[in-house]
């Protein structure tokens, strides 16, 4: 993403993403699984982001309280975009993609078959969360989720940052 591009040049990487432990070979699916069963533990993310700076997107995401608990002292970067235009996003891609991931049979997810599994979680989770509605009403989901940020960390150790606003404010809050 365009945020992790950034926290490199700038300094705060590497970056763990979504894609990160299928880029890099890493299965830390099972961790992610404890945590969404209610097992976190700072161990537990320092484990997941040993020799990362920065995490960002999902699964983490869904994790803000137990993020900030973990780290009381880091920064917090809440991107925001128009929520229609991030639905119109999910709805060409995201969304797409799990239907076809749910869609395979498992011989057909090889090598990959671990990534797939924590696919299936995540979504899960995201289920268990918010209910059918992440997928019939992604727009409430995600307004609901951005509220939920800003009421978890305290306004000075949280940016809302608007995707596309520039590196200003980015800099200054860092």
């Amino acid at each position: 993403t365009s945020l992790s591009e950034a926290l490199d040049i700038l300094g705060f990487g590497p970056c763990y993403h979504t894609h990160s432990p299928v880029r890099e070979g890493k299965n830390d699916s099972d961790a992610w699984f404890k945590i969404s069963d209610g097992m976190s533990t700072p161990e537990q993310f320092d484990m997941i982001l040993q020799g990362y700076h920065a995490v960002l997107d999902q699964p983490a995401a869904l994790f803000p309280g137990e993020l900030y608990e973990a780290y009381p002292n880091a920064k917090f970067i809440l991107t925001t975009r128009d929520p229609d235009k991030w639905v119109t996003s999910a709805q060409k891609t995201i969304f797409p993609a799990i239907e076809l991931m749910r869609q395979m049979e498992p011989e057909d997810q090889t090598p990959l078959e671990e990534f797939f599994r924590f696919v299936f979680s995540y979504w899960n989770t995201v289920k268990k969360f918010y209910g059918q509605d992440a997928f019939t009403n992604p727009k409430r989901i995600i307004l609901e989720h951005n509220e939920k940020v800003k009421r978890i960390v305290p306004e000075e150790k949280l940016l809302v940052y608007e995707v596309g606003e520039g590196w200003t404010r980015l800099c200054q809050f860092l």
